[in-house]
Formats: structure tokens, sequence, C-alpha cells
């Protein structure tokens, strides 16, 4: 039994869940040697950015307080009165303008009623006039650490040995991670990705028959399916275009050969009217009519192949209206009854009293019909009975021409709507175009039906 395929996303999980881990063991163990290493803590941060006195410039717009104001602090410009002249970032300890030197003073103070941590820097501007900088740090953003060390340049040997070893180290052990990771993904990842990859382009070659299969997760067993399904639809509609060519060849063979025939009859009588080897007037006449009918049997078929190229594009508009399918059945009864008493035909009708209302269009579904009956009265001997039944069901509307007559031959049943399908009998017998089927069928089509054969020798039925 075949075992379901498991998620992606599963497999995804469970392989960076252990490359988090491993890779966060690893970190681990680079602090761990990096400590060790250098047997010591860093330096805490670069506070001079935050002091009054590192800041200070003769010009007062160029005093940098960006690092002060990111923490919540601010400057203030102060004059040889002590009044402030500029605010650098956003007051938070009152609106005073000026202060005296005892409240100077007791802003230096260390107490817990002070929240602030205060610096002062005097400077002379550009003008000459003597200024004061006055830094404000908030305690809850800023720790003050003092710490004595000495910079010397083992020490920064040490420092910078420690970190390339490090740096080594974890480039080692990352980089075997990455290995293990990739493999662990591309067995159940790439390599089915890849397999998939070669599919495509063995389809793009036109290899339509090239099947994929592989051991995937469930989310690329799915697109394998699919990739199957559509080489699968590709290889059918190859086939079908194979078919279609071929089809399109006879097409034209037929064609060629059901104009040439009248063609050449009609050229053999113009040239025995031309050289006057038709003298007797009746003969002319009779020459004449002849000639007529071949040009007429001509202009069909040139209709017939027309009629049939429309319908065969997919873009050919079809306006359907709703109208009565009952009334239509018998006006296409009255129209063919006649013809059917002079060739002492058998013609019945079965059509619903009621109105039967459907969307459809009158001229094309004449045509359709009408040349269904025109089959049965073609190719049948007197005496056949012929019916129209109109079938009103519940999800379709569905009209039959049905007969007792000869059939149609076996070979011909399953390619009986196929353009130019009649025997080499009927084509010399009948001078139709062989196209009469064909066309109902696409005009049934472009109605959302369908046209079908019922019945082999001994008659038959469509519908």
């Amino acid at each position: 039994m075949r075992r379901k395929p498991k998620k992606l996303s599963g497999m995804l999980l469970r392989n960076y869940v252990f490359f988090s881990l491993s890779l966060g063991l690893s970190l681990i163990v680079l602090l761990l040697f990096f400590v060790e290493r250098t047997n010591g803590r860093m330096p805490a941060g670069d506070m001079s950015l935050m002091q009054a006195h590192a800041i200070v410039r003769s010009d007062p717009a160029d005093i940098p307080t960006d690092a002060i104001e990111a923490v919540g602090g601010w400057a203030e410009i102060l004059d040889e009165r002590l009044r402030i002249v500029e605010i650098r970032g956003e007051k938070q300890d009152g609106t005073a303008a000026s202060y005296t030197e005892r409240e100077l003073n007791a802003l230096f103070y260390d107490t817990a009623e002070n929240p602030y941590y205060t610096s002062i820097a005097p400077f002379v501007t550009n003008a000459g006039e003597r200024r004061y900088v006055l830094v404000r740090l908030p305690k809850q953003q800023v720790k003050a650490n003092v710490a004595v060390y000495e910079r010397t340049e083992g020490s920064q040997a040490i420092f910078w040995g420690a970190l390339a070893e490090t740096g080594a180290l974890f480039a080692v052990l990352f980089g075997i991670n990455v290995y293990v990771y990739s493999r662990l993904t591309a067995v159940r990842l790439t390599n089915p990705l890849s397999a998939i990859a070669a599919g495509i382009r063995s389809v793009s070659d036109g290899r339509y028959h090239e099947r994929l299969r592989v051991e995937a997760n469930y989310e690329l067993a799915q697109l394998q399916v699919s990739f199957n399904k559509m080489a699968e639809k590709l290889e059918q509609a190859e086939a079908d275009n194979r078919l279609l060519s071929e089809s399109k060849q006879r097409m034209l063979v037929h064609i060629s050969h059901d104009l040439k025939t009248p063609i050449t009859t009609i050229q053999g009588y113009v040239e025995a009217l031309q050289h006057g080897v038709i003298k007797d007037e009746t003969a002319r006449q009779r020459t004449l009519g002849l000639i007529h009918g071949k040009t007429k049997l001509v202009a069909e078929l040139i209709d017939d192949v027309f009629e049939l190229a429309k319908l065969e594009s997919p873009d050919y508009p079809v306006a359907k209206e709703d109208g009565d399918l009952a009334e239509f059945a018998r006006e296409m009864a009255v129209d063919y009854y006649d013809l059917f008493e002079e060739k002492r035909f058998v013609f019945e009708c079965d059509i619903p009293a009621r109105e039967v209302v459907v969307p459809f269009n009158a001229k094309l579904l004449y045509r359709a019909v009408s040349n269904l009956l025109a089959n049965a009265l073609k190719y049948n001997p007197p005496g056949t009975h012929v019916r129209l039944t109109l079938v009103d069901g519940p999800e379709e509307a569905r009209l039959e021409v049905a007969d007792n007559g000869v059939g149609i031959a076996a070979e011909l049943r399953d390619r009986v709507f196929e353009a130019f399908a009649r025997g080499d009998a009927a084509r010399q017998r009948d001078g139709g175009s062989g196209l009469g089927l064909t066309i109902a069928k696409h005009i049934a089509e472009k109605h959302g039906g369908s046209l079908a054969l019922d019945g082999g020798g001994g008659g038959r039925a469509l519908r």
C-alpha cells in the first residue's frame, strides 16, 4: 500500500527547526569561545556625543544633538546671563526661560528627585560671544558607568585575533549547517523540482508522451498529477490536430474531385455547343439545362463549404431568440409534405400541440433540419416511412428525424458526420456535396446541443 505523501510545509518546518537549533547551538559555542579567548568584556558604549564638552562648536547651528534627542534628552544654549536662547529637542522640566546660578547648580545634584543627568560646557561663538551648552539626559534611558581601562596594542591584538578565530569558526559551523540543511531539503524538494523541470523541457520539445513519476511531498505530488494531466491533454490535442490536418487534406481532395467532375462536364458541353456538334434545338436546350444543373451543383458545393467554414469558426456569432419550436417543426413538415407525397413516401409527424419555447436561430435550425429531411428523401426508395418528432423533455427539447429505409452502411457510421463522408456509389449517384450532416451537426452544437445517429441497416434516427 502506497503511503500518503506528507505536506511540503511540514518537511520545511522540520528542516528549518533543525537548522535553527543547530545554528543557535553554534552561536552559543561561538559566544563561549569568544569570551574564553578575550577573557574580558567590551567597554561600555560611547557616551561622548551625549556630553556637553564633546558637542560644543563655535557655530551653534553645528552643535550635534541627534544622539541626545534619540534617548529623550535635550540641549539648551545659554548666554552669559544664563538666559535660554535656543533649545534642541523637547524640554521636559518646565518652561523656564532663564536660570539663576543656584538653580543651575541644583540641576547637577544626584538625588532621587532629579530624574536627569546634567552636563554643561562653555564655548565662544564666531562672533566672540560667550555661550554655554547645557545637556539634560533622562536617567531612565541612560546608565552611567565609570570604567578604567588601558587600551594597549597588545590588548587590541588579542581582541582582533580572538575575533578572527571566532569568525573562522563561525564560517566553518555555518557552512556545515547550510550543507546539512540543503541536503535534507534537496532530497524532498530540489530533486522532485529538477524532475519536474526536466519534464517541462520534454513537453516544450514536443515529447508529450512522457510522464513524471517521482516520490515527492503532497504539494509537489499534486503538481506532478496536474503536469501529467496537462501532458495527456497536449498529447490528445496533438493527435486531434493530426487527425484534423488529415481531415482537411481529405476535404481538399474531395472538394477538388467534386468540383472537377461537373466542371469537366460543363466544359465538354460548352465545347460541343461551341463547335456546332449539337445542332438540334431540342438537344441544345437539353444540354443548356444540363449545364445549368451542373453550375447550380458547383454553386451549392461552394456555398456549403463556405457555410461549414463559418460554423467551424469559434468566433462565428449565432443570434438566438426565444421562439415556439413546435410551430417551427409544423412549418418544416408543411414545407416537405408535398415532396414526400410526390415520391410516394409515408411522412408522419409527432409534434406537441402546446408551445415549446426555446431560444434558437430559425434560419440555421431550418438549414439543419432540412438537411436531415432531404437526406431521408434522397437516399431511400419509395414507400419509406419518415417521421419528424419533437420531444419536450424536462431538461431539453429534442427534434428527431427517423426513417425505416436503407440505413447507413456500417463502415460509414463512425464518420457519418465528417465532411464528404459518402460512399463512392453515393458520390457518383446523388450529386450532393457530402456536407449536409456535417453542417447540421455544427448548427446543433452552436445551439448548445448535439446531433447523434441511432439505428443501422434497415433504418436510422437522427436527433
